[in-house]
């Protein structure tokens, strides 16, 4: 029988539009990170996690009622032991990129903990179509070139042997909470909007926690501090999390999770914008590889498929 061959359709339906565009607003957020965090960088690192989530379930809770109309944390059940996984996932993903941070020179940790994008869509692609696709580790591989080249372009080699080891690992255990938190995200039952409020409580607790046993806490806390923390509450920890689970839940995985390789590209824009940085080529290389590495990952190339 003759086979008869079509080439997919180029480009995203529009849904798959409206979610990259959720996906692309999220990393606007979490490029705003360093911007924010420097301006309260007195504020130990997971202290300012517990009360950004805690401020962000308020917000979600509240957000809920008013503009929904529905009663708090309501709609369809989602079992317990999903939304501590993503909690557990989400504040893990933050607490290791802290402590790497603290035995590994900074920008050597951001790049092992930027190689999640490249494990997320490859178990995307495994778990969808069980291979990865040349074309989309082609992609990857531009993508994460483009991230070294703005992570390392301004960095010394740093101090090399084993004592920096553990902070590397930790790096890693850092993306592959990512990688856990995001595939939790995509696959599974829909996780609905009154899901998010116990989420955030979750990992508030467990940063707090976290939090406890790991610093000293700043107290009393400054009031520009304390609103510092409630904005990336809202945004970077609130909406951002929330808008990045629409788009990695209905976008093509190939292009929502390498996009994650722009947040340090707008992280960089957002300094040079204050003059907290000074634009180079490292920025210049970045931004076209970063841009180049999403756009080949979703060509079309050697799209036929069976009629």
């Amino acid at each position: 029988m003759r086979q008869v061959y079509r080439r997919a359709p180029v480009g995203f339906n529009r849904d798959e539009k409206t979610a990259f565009l959720a996906a692309v607003f999220a990393v606007v957020l979490w490029g705003a990170m360093p911007v924010l965090r420097n301006l309260a960088s007195a504020v130990p690192p997971l202290q300012m996690a517990a009360i950004a989530l805690a401020c962000a379930a308020a917000v979600e809770f509240g957000r809920g009622r008013l503009v929904e109309g529905r009663p708090a944390g309501t709609g369809p059940p989602v079992p317990w032991l999903r939304l501590g996984g993503l909690a557990v996932a989400l504040v893990g993903a933050i607490a290791f990129y802290f402590l790497a941070l603290n035995l590994a020179p900074a920008a050597q940790v951001t790049l092992v903990t930027y190689t999640w994008p490249l494990m997320f869509v490859s178990a995307s692609e495994i778990l969808t179509r069980g291979r990865v696709r040349g074309v989309v580790l082609a992609g990857g591989a531009v993508a994460f070139a483009g991230c070294a080249a703005l992570v390392l372009g301004d960095a010394g080699a740093g101090t090399a042997g084993l004592a920096t080891l553990g902070g590397y690992l930790l790096g890693l255990a850092s993306g592959s909470c990512w990688v856990v938190y995001s595939l939790l995200l995509r696959h599974g039952p829909t996780l609905g909007p009154g899901a998010w409020p116990r989420v955030f409580l979750l990992g508030a607790g467990a940063a707090g926690l976290l939090h406890l046993g790991l610093e000293a806490t700043l107290w009393p806390l400054p009031l520009h501090a304390l609103a510092i923390s409630a904005a990336i509450g809202v945004g970077p920890y609130g909406l951002a999390f929330v808008a990045w689970a629409y788009g990695v839940r209905r976008g093509p995985a190939r292009s929502v999770g390498l996009l994650a390789y722009a947040v340090p590209l707008v992280a960089s824009a957002l300094l040079i914008a204050i003059g907290a940085s000074e634009p180079g080529w490292p920025f210049a290389v970045g931004t076209a590889a970063v841009l180049g590495g999403v756009a080949l990952a979703n060509a079309n190339i050697g799209g036929a498929r069976q009629a």
